[in-house]
């Protein structure tokens, strides 16, 4: 059950769903990375994983429930990425950093983008 303030798609199935893919890739890349260069991007990649989750949660909240909102996403994403970068960088501000951002941010926008036709779909096939 949400909130009345809350937007609906934010408690659905298929919002878990894509967020859960989102993150399992975001694990392969993090038991790959880990494995092959260095414990510390182990840190660096769970981080921003943390925050995407946690700020596409906090930022969806404030959107306009009747629509899923590309900016929570998007900006979830930009975070995300900007910070792993700063954290990879050790606390440097570096050209990889805009870099990282922008994946951050086009990651988020395919989230976005795969819930939206996930929605889409399931609304087709449970109508009558």
């Amino acid at each position: 059950m949400t909130a009345p303030d809350q937007p609906a798609w934010l408690s659905r199935i298929e919002m878990l769903g894509t967020t859960i893919v989102v993150l399992m890739v975001g694990g392969m890349v993090l038991w790959s990375k880990a494995g092959e260069r260095q414990p510390w991007l182990a840190l660096v990649i769970g981080s921003a994983l943390l925050i995407y989750t946690a700020g596409l949660v906090t930022l969806a909240r404030r959107s306009d429930p009747a629509v899923v909102a590309w900016w929570p996403f998007a900006l979830a994403g930009l975070v995300a990425g900007a910070v792993a970068e700063l954290i990879n960088a050790h606390l440097m501000v570096t050209r990889e950093c805009a870099a990282a951002a922008v994946t951050g941010m086009v990651i988020g926008t395919a989230h976005w983008v795969a819930l939206r036709a996930w929605l889409r779909l399931a609304g087709r096939s449970t109508a009558p």
